[in-house]
């Protein structure tokens, strides 16, 4: 089995966020996939079996599965195309718990994902901890989409400075938060963050389903369907986002940093 990490949503080495992507060519159990993510300690490890027509891929935490993962998606398409394991100029399917995902290469050599959108609504739950406390800024509005809670906050410069206590976080009954306010420079549209200590992860260092989220929700707000996203993480990533009807294209690139082989 290959064995792959790849930092993604950047051009460059130790930016972005890395995964690891193992290209199965046996049959793991869900214990061995699990432990292989538990000891490469990232923020997801993909598995691909790759099959003549599509491809059959799943994402782990150390923590546990996941049903969705832009940045190991991103990761793995990188793999197929740039390793020979995939012509060039097909687009690959995978076959995930979210349904079919769509990984194209780009003239420019980068990649654009086709993925569902996720329209998040008002949150009516009570909280029992402030949360403006915890990020250390204004609120404009509290969303939700199953598992998640987005915070939505009035100056970008709480989401580029906060440094939430993760035990706290860890509390509220969600995988993550997500953060996020609008720019008011040209470098990007919006910024956010994700925490997630619940799924093993202080805080993502960028995050594509997150983008799902948040492209959906700016684009209502501003009527706009084309963004730059940027993830104001220590490691910061950059990726454009496009609305499609009910789909989100994000659009980024990768870097692989090592590869080997790993016999399990």
């Amino acid at each position: 089995m290959k064995l792959f990490q790849i930092d993604s949503f950047t051009k460059e080495l130790f930016k972005g966020n890395p995964a690891a992507v193992c290209v199965v060519d046996r049959g793991l159990t869900d214990l061995q996939m699990q432990q292989i993510a538990i000891e490469m300690n990232l923020s997801e490890t993909a598995f691909v079996r790759i099959e003549k027509e599509s491809c059959d891929l799943r994402w782990f935490t150390p923590a546990k599965e996941v049903p969705l993962c832009g940045h190991a998606t991103l990761a793995t398409a990188f793999v197929l195309f740039n390793e020979g394991y995939w012509l060039k100029e097909r687009p690959i399917v995978f076959n995930t718990l979210s349904g079919k995902l769509i990984v194209t290469l780009n003239s420019d050599q980068s990649l654009s994902m086709d993925f569902p959108g996720s329209m998040p609504t008002i949150s009516n739950e009570s909280f029992s901890l402030d949360l403006e406390a915890l990020f250390g800024g204004k609120i404009k509005e509290v969303l939700t989409v199953p598992n998640e809670l987005i915070v939505i906050f009035e100056s970008l410069e709480t989401v580029l400075r906060t440094n939430p206590d993760s035990s706290v976080i860890s509390n509220l009954a969600v995988n993550g938060v997500i953060v996020s306010a609008w720019s008011d420079n040209d470098e990007y549209d919006f910024a956010s963050r994700y925490f997630a200590p619940n799924l093993g992860i202080k805080e993502d260092p960028v995050t594509g389903f997150m983008h799902t989220i948040l492209t959906p929700y700016w684009s209502t707000i501003t009527k706009k369907t084309t963004f730059k996203a940027y993830q104001a993480s220590d490691r910061t990533g950059q990726l454009t986002t496009e609305m499609k009807g009910d789909r989100v294209i994000l659009k980024g690139n990768a870097i692989k940093v090592f590869e080997t082989d790993f016999n399990v």
